[in-house]
């Protein structure tokens, strides 16, 4: 049996933290205490998972779904979902099951983001455009030093492909960094990378994207649930399953990155390939996925 498969099987018959309020009482309520993400994601991964909670309404309780947006960081936001207190659900890139505290969360195996997260666009000072736009191979790249957070599952593919990484800031202090040129570029999601700039630009100015360049690898969102509420991993599960096969999530996915998915089709773009493995989680096949949705493995 997988691991997710354990860990889900276990919280279901311990009943750990079920997840609801008043258990065994037929007024009870499921609570679903969602982490905030990104800009760029946020508004989508909030209504997805209310979507998934409405597609299993005949199934389980009423819910009582509410927003936590402090800033965690990485690893303290995933302490946070283990103790199961303050958040029991957020959405973030798929990891690896190792270690004590992955044992301690519920990671669904249904991709909510497609291959779209794993292209990555890049922010730079604006003197650095115009080096940036004679960029056309991975070596030219490679001479240069991407920015990242600490503890992002990002450095690991950035290194494991050979890219200098400057990995020592928090994300909020990552635009500073930029700015005062600390390191030559900063790599973000397609889908969150125009508004994230938007939100964190220095008063003067300064930083801008690097049009018409891309990077990609798989880099799956899944949902993260406490092992706490194991009744409600099995709940978004079935959901988000539902809502794929009914189309409803392919078209929240669409209206709400229909730009991102034309820009990285569009016929002047340069687009490089990094290799990156998927985690080791018990994944829906890829054939069952939209085809919007499906990781891409390739440059074509």
């Amino acid at each position: 049996m997988r691991p997710l498969r354990k860990t889900l099987l276990l919280a279901l018959l311990l009943g750990a933290g079920s997840g609801w309020c008043a258990e065994g009482n037929e007024s009870s309520v499921m609570d679903v205490r969602f982490w905030d993400s990104t800009e760029g994601r946020l508004n989508y991964e909030y209504e997805l998972l209310q979507l998934a909670l409405e597609k299993t309404a005949d199934d389980y309780p009423a819910y009582d779904l509410k927003r936590h947006d402090e800033d965690f960081g990485s690893l303290r936001g995933r302490r946070a979902l283990a103790e199961g207190l303050q958040i029991n659900v957020y959405a973030a890139p798929a990891r690896d099951k190792e270690g004590p505290l992955e044992a301690q969360i519920i990671s669904i195996p249904v991709p909510i983001l497609g291959g779209l997260m794993g292209y990555r666009q890049l922010i730079v000072r604006e003197d650095r455009l115009p080096a940036m736009a004679e960029v056309t191979s991975e070596d030219q790249l490679k001479r240069l030093t991407v920015g990242q957070g600490q503890r992002w599952p990002d450095v690991a593919i950035f290194r494991r492909n050979g890219y200098s990484v400057n990995d020592t800031g928090r994300y909020s202090n990552l635009f500073t960094m930029l700015e005062q040129d600390r390191f030559d570029y900063l790599s973000l999601g397609i889908i969150e990378a125009r508004r994230e700039l938007a939100s964190h630009q220095p008063v003067n100015g300064g930083l801008a994207l690097v049009p018409d360049l891309y990077l990609y690898y798989p880099f799956p969102v899944v949902f993260h649930v406490s092992a706490k509420a194991g009744p409600l991993a099995a709940r978004l599960e079935q959901g988000l399953k539902q809502a794929m096969q009914d189309g409803s999530m392919e078209a929240l996915f669409q209206r709400h990155y229909a730009e991102e998915l034309a820009a990285i089709h569009g016929e002047n773009r340069r687009l490089i390939v990094l290799e990156a493995p998927l985690p080791d989680l018990d994944w829906i096949p890829q054939s069952r996925l939209p085809p919007v949705m499906r990781l891409r493995t390739s440059a074509q």
